[in-house]
Parts: structure tokens; sequence; C-alpha cells
């Protein structure tokens, strides 16, 4: 399986000078990178820059990203043009999908819910900077469109949609505000979490997932009041990569298959979404007859900071999280929990028996 070549740290975005230097790029952003980082991105790529699109679309819903798409075949050139997504995980799960070139109209609808395994299919470079220490997009091979109107989650995914390279420079993530830095890294977290008790999990991912979730409880309480600290964002950025990389290969779990449902509905942040579940998921795990190796692991993640579930949900009580009580019983949410248990994302959970096992 191919992955992204990364580049990690602080100036890393200054490496864009030395990539692709035959190709002119298009840029899709956010609006919110500062100046100073501006320059260096221009200064970077020296006259190269063909076009600058500003997005503020939100999470990436199937019939704006395809008009998007159109639009911006209409000024790449397959044999000249590379792509640089700088932004969280919209900006770069929808620069995963501009990168390929349309066939016809609908292209991204016919490409939904299917592996993307196909070689031959026309695409341009993808190069993925992420302003947020959290999704994991960057090193990841999926990509989320959402149809709010029908309140459905929908994958882009194979093979073919890692970028092909990764800038993850904390410098980029210092002007984001508290609530989306607390919503990135519980995402992160989330993918760590979730990359453990993973029926999909190795000794690899699992190291990854545990050095994440220990950076990242540790190191969020203190970013909160110290935003513009760079060795926290570079804790953060250094955690939420490994999240991702571990994320890659195990794919995601339980947490996310019962969040979709709420963000489809609420187009709140994935990781509040995500947060709601967290501590009730690892209750349902221990409550389970699962692997007692996956608890020795959870243990070494979240030992030092989390006693029990209940502890983990007045952490995030006190985030300004709203979260489900771990102990509490009801059958809403049993029933919610049943209904997605055998889902793609479902079955990757390690505390249900699937077909016995």
């Amino acid at each position: 399986m191919p992955k992204p070549s990364i580049y990690f740290g602080a100036g890393s975005i200054l490496e864009l000078a030395n990539l692709y230097p035959d190709r002119g790029f298009h840029i899709l952003r956010i609006p919110e990178i500062s100046n100073e980082e501006l320059k260096k991105i221009r200064s970077s790529l020296q006259g190269r820059i063909l076009s600058e699109t500003i997005y503020q679309k939100g999470m990436p819903d199937i019939a704006s990203i395809q008009e998007l798409h159109e639009d911006f075949w209409s000024r790449a050139h397959l044999e000249k043009s590379a792509l640089l997504g700088i932004g969280g995980g919209s900006v770069m799960d929808a620069a995963k999908v501009l990168r390929f070139k349309p066939d016809g109209c609908a292209w991204l609808s016919k490409h939904l819910d299917t592996k993307i395994e196909d070689e031959s299919l026309p695409k341009i470079p993808l190069l993925l900077a992420a302003t947020t220490a959290g999704t994991g997009s960057e090193v990841t091979p999926t990509a989320t469109m959402w149809d709010f109107t029908r309140q459905r989650k929908h994958s882009f995914f194979g093979s073919e949609v890692f970028a092909d390279v990764a800038i993850v420079d904390p410098r980029l993530c210092l002007g984001a505000p508290w609530v989306i830095s607390r919503d990135s890294a519980i995402d992160a977290l989330s993918h760590a979490l979730e990359a453990i008790w993973n029926r999909n999990r190795t000794q690899e991912t699992t190291n990854l997932a545990i050095f994440a979730a220990k950076k990242i409880c540790h190191y969020l309480p203190l970013i909160q009041n110290d935003l513009d600290n760079l060795q926290l964002r570079e804790q953060l950025s250094e955690a939420a990569l490994s999240a991702g990389l571990a994320m890659a290969k195990t794919q995601t779990a339980l947490v996310h298959a019962l969040s979709y449902a709420e963000t489809a509905k609420s187009q709140r942040s994935h990781g509040q979404s995500c947060a709601y579940w967290l501590p009730y998921v690892w209750q349902l795990l221990i409550k389970s007859d699962c692997d007692p190796i996956i608890l020795i692991s959870l243990e070494r993640a979240l030992g030092q900071y989390f006693s029990n579930p209940t502890a983990m949900f007045q952490w995030l009580l006190a985030l300004g999280f709203s979260a489900y009580p771990p102990l509490e019983c009801d059958k809403t949410v049993e029933e919610q929990v049943g209904s997605v248990r055998l889902s793609a994302r479902g079955k990757n959970f390690a505390g249900f028996r699937i077909n016995g096992k």
C-alpha cells in the first residue's frame, strides 16, 4: 500500500521549494492562514502558483464538491499541475477528490463507497498540509463526503486516494482557536483509541496509538490558555500524525460508526461527535470478553490520566464537551449500537462477537 512522503516539524512547509519543480501549483486552502505563513508558501513556490482557491464550504457536501471539482478541472492540466491542500480535514478531503480528472458529470457520485484502486485513473500529484492537529487526513486513504439532505455519510477511499506528500508543520496550527484545537485533538484521540480496540490492530498500530493518546491527554489541557506555544503545537501535531498513521491501517471502529448519524443530522464537528461516545464505548469494551491485551494497551495509553471511563467522561465535560455517561443504560442507545454493530466500522470493534469470534 503506498503512503505519502512525510515532512514533519516547524518550518517543514518550506520543503515545497523542492517538490515537483516542473509543475505549477493550484492551492486549495482555508482563509485563516497567517500572512507570515502565506508569504513562506508563496516564496517557496517561486512563481509556480497557478491558482488559489479559498475553501469555506465546511464539511464536504457531495453536491458542492462536485461543483468545485468541475470548476477545478477547467483550470488544471494533467501533465503540468499539482494540487496543494492546506487546511483541516474538510479541505484535505475535498482535495483528495479534486486531484482526480473526471471523465463525465457526477464523477464523484459514481466513485463513492467503492475502493479506488485503479492506478490508471488520471490524477495530478497531491500535497496536503495540515492546519489542525487532529484529522490525520494527510496520511490516510480516505475522504469523508456528506449528503446532508438525506443525512448520510459516504466514503471516498482506496489505495489511490493517498496523497503523495504530507506536510505537518505545527506553525500552521498557531492561528487555530481553542475550540477547533480542542475538537481536532479529540478527533485524533478517538483515532488512537479506535486503533487500539480494533480487530485490524497490529503491534505497530497499537504502539503508534498509545504514543498518540498519551501525548494528547497530557498536552491538550495545557494548550487551552497557551495557544501560541509552538512546542505544545508540535507535540499535538506529532500525536495527531501518529494516530493518523495507526488509523490509516486499522480504519476506525464503533465510536465513528455511532458518530456519523449525529454529524449528518446536526453538522456538529467530528471531534464533538466522537467525544460524545468515547467513554461509553470504552465501558462497552470493559464489559466485553475482548482480548485482555487490548485492555492492557488501553491502560498503557490512558492509565496515567484516567482510572476508568467515568474519569474520562468528567475530563471531557471539563473541556467543554457533551458526552454520554458511560454507566448509564438507555434502550435508545442500545438500539443505536445494535443498528451499527454490523456496519463496516462497527465490525472493527473488538468488543463485539462477529460470526462467533
